[in-house]
């Protein structure tokens, strides 16, 4: 049987290769005939190619950015991590959670995080949930990451971070800030606010960080 495969496998390739090249020249036709007779079509397939273009380019950025980041960190990760099989899946799945990214820092902080999970340092249920948080961060929620680490302790009360309230909500469900009961005064209106949790501090320190 598997002599029959080898065999039939050449004829298969020349089929396949064949129509994808009838299909190309189909579709590459239609697409001339009809920017030819609707003017906004040119527009639209300009728009469509510098699309893609711009998808490639970002791609690689981000792919030249995780890398540059585990080489600076170790220099022989990248080949011992692809010359293991066992890492095919996880390749894979590091390739789209970048997809899902574009500025450089992520891309940073992707390759960070792949590190402490390969050193046995996170879980592979913190490592998706750290990806994930880094996905949907932007440079505004930077700014605020940033300034969320260095707000100071309430000076009244030492042990408890008071002075966040009315904080992104984002980062309550990233697991950032956690709500605390604050002092309830006769007469007073109670307020909610929160503090910040171990695992901010972690990621923050860790992963955020370069």
């Amino acid at each position: 049987m598997p002599k029959k495969l080898k065999i039939h496998e050449p004829i298969l390739n020349t089929v396949e290769n064949l129509a994808d090249e009838i299909i190309f020249k189909s579709a590459t036709t239609f697409l001339e005939d009809s920017t030819k007779s609707i003017p906004v079509a040119s527009i639209i397939l300009n728009l469509t190619t510098a699309y893609s273009n711009y998808q490639t380019s970002k791609n690689q950025k981000q792919l030249l950015s995780f890398i540059s980041q585990l080489q600076s960190a170790d220099p022989e990760f990248i080949e011992k991590f692809f010359q293991d099989k066992s890492n095919t899946e996880l390749g894979y799945e590091i390739l789209g959670i970048l997809d899902q990214t574009y500025l450089e820092k992520q891309a940073k902080m992707i390759g960070r995080t792949i590190l402490l999970f390969k050193d046995d340092i996170i879980s592979k249920l913190e490592f998706d949930r750290y990806t994930y948080i880094i996905t949907r961060l932007n440079n505004h929620i930077f700014h605020l990451i940033n300034e969320l680490y260095n707000i100071e302790m309430n000076r009244d009360t030492p042990n408890f971070e008071f002075d966040i309230e009315n904080p992104n909500m984002e980062f309550v469900n990233f697991g950032f800030l956690e709500e605390v009961p604050s002092p309830l005064y006769p007469g007073s209106t109670q307020i909610t606010k929160f503090k910040r949790t171990p695992n901010f501090y972690y990621f923050y320190e860790k992963i955020f960080i370069d």
